[in-house]
Order: structure tokens, then C-alpha cells, then sequence
């Protein structure tokens, strides 16, 4: 699929503290392109402060006066308008189910290109959210879930929700906490190996007789064994026994011919 460009825009924004936990919001989800439209706030220090270590997209915000000169500016894009409230000639859907949607019948998404394809994910003021006039401008109309009885969310946390249903969607390399450790590739457990073939010469060397198939003194000490469940080193001890007394049997019976 082609590489996106996700951009926050926000619409009249009444309080900076907002924008700035919004700026804190996209440093986490991996965003840095924020757009105001329209603010009612000055930005001032405490924006800043509600940005803590995520500043970048704050410091780096586009304004602009009023749609037309968003339009003006901004890249050709598919435009999202996020809304509380459903009814009253609003067709809103999940965002979540929007986005899936468009990856499979949007060819513009396909299409083979070094250029990102833009998206502008839309929220309104504090106060009502965005009006009929915002969302007459937007290709979709979409919702956040919402699970408990108040419905209200704070614009950051909206903000925040909706670059975590993106990416939960269209993916993106994860990052790792400090001390977190890479996952470790799972290791096959070593097979314990009996050493059936050197207690068999050992026996055969020691002068019993195998000839029995089922019961002979092989199969006798084999099941006493690995009854006993012996881990991977016991098995290697076992081997090198069998090893060595191997090489003194057969040292043994050259010295007596000689």
C-alpha cells in the first residue's frame, strides 16, 4: 500500500492547553503534522507545557485562517471529520470501519507512487464540535467508539484515540521502552538423544547377547532409563561413560591378545 501522511487538524480550538496534550499525543503515536484552523487561543507557555516531551508538532503547527485557505494550501487529500453526535443528516460510521474501508476501494491508496497519499483527520472545537459548515467539507463522517455513559471526550484524548485506530489499521514499527528488550526468537528445546547406539555396542562388548527382540538386557535397561526422565547433559554424561568404557573394554582385549 502507499505511504500515508496523517495530519491533525483541529478547528477553532478554544483551549491551548489541548493543543498542546495533542502535540503530546502524536509525538507517541509517531506524528508530527499539525494544522489549526481558526484558533480562539493564544499559545502560549502552557500549551507548551501540556506538550511536555512532545513538542515537535506543536512548535512546527501550520495556522490558517479559515477553509478556503486551508484549501489553498494544503495537498489534495481524503478528508475525515470526526463527530460526537450522529443523526440529523449526519452519517457517521466507526472511524476504524471508515479506514478499512477506504483501503479497499480507495485506488488512490494503491497507487504505485513515491508520494505520500495525505489524509487530514478532522476535529472540531471544545465546546460543539465541528459544525454542518466544517463537515460539508470532508469525505467521511466517523465516530469514536464510545463504552460508557458519558460521551464526551477531551479533543487530545479524541486525538489520541483516533491515531491509535489509524495505526491499528495501516500499521507501523512499534517503539521500544527504555530497558525493553527486543522479543527473543524462540528457541526449539534440544531434543534429549538417547545414546542408543553406543549402550548397545557397550552391551555387545560386554558379552550379553541382543538376539531377543522384544525382552533382552538392551531393552531392559533402555525403558529403565528414559523412565526416569534424564535431562539433555545426563544423556551426554551417559555417552561419554559408554564412550570410555568402550575404549578400555577394547584396550582391555588388545592387551590380552598380545
Amino acid at each position: 500500500m502507499r505511504k500515508i501522511d496523517l495530519r491533525i487538524v483541529l478547528v477553532r480550538s478554544i483551549y491551548e492547553r489541548n493543543i498542546g496534550a495533542t502535540s503530546r499525543a502524536m509525538a507517541n503515536m509517531g506524528f508530527d503534522r499539525l494544522i489549526l484552523i481558526g484558533p480562539q487561543c493564544e499559545l502560549t507557555i502552557e500549551s507548551q507545557k501540556a506538550a511536555a516531551t512532545g513538542q515537535a508538532a506543536l512548535q512546527n503547527r501550520t495556522i490558517y485562517q479559515d477553509w478556503n485557505d486551508f484549501f489553498k494550501n494544503e495537498p489534495e487529500s481524503l478528508v475525515i471529520a470526526t463527530t460526537a453526535r450522529d443523526g440529523r443528516g449526519r452519517q457517521a460510521q466507526d472511524l476504524e470501519k471508515t479506514l478499512v474501508n477506504y483501503t479497499e476501494t480507495l485506488p488512490a491508496l494503491k497507487k504505485q507512487s513515491d508520494d505520500p497519499f495525505v489524509i487530514h483527520l478532522v476535529f472540531g472545537p471544545e465546546d460543539w464540535g465541528l459544525s454542518a459548515e466544517d463537515l460539508q467539507y470532508a469525505n467521511a463522517c466517523c465516530t469514536i467508539p464510545i463504552y460508557g455513559n458519558n460521551t464526551s471526550l477531551n479533543l487530545s484524548q479524541a486525538t489520541l484515540l483516533a491515531m491509535f485506530i489509524f495505526r491499528s489499521v495501516f500499521g507501523g514499527e512499534r517503539a521500544r521502552l527504555d530497558g525493553q528488550q527486543k522479543p527473543k526468537e524462540r528457541q526449539k528445546k534440544p531434543v534429549n538423544i538417547f545414546p542408543e547406539e553406543t549402550l548397545r555396542l557397550w552391551l555387545q562388548e560386554m558379552g550379553f547377547s541382543l538376539e531377543k527382540k522384544k525382552i533382552n538386557v538392551f531393552t531392559v535397561l533402555r525403558r529403565m532409563l528414559l523412565q526416569n526422565a534424564p535431562s539433555t547433559k545426563e544423556f551426554q554424561i551417559l555417552e561419554i561413560v559408554l564412550q570410555q568404557s568402550l575404549r578400555k573394554l577394547k584396550e582391555l582385549k588388545k592387551y590380552q591378545a598380545d
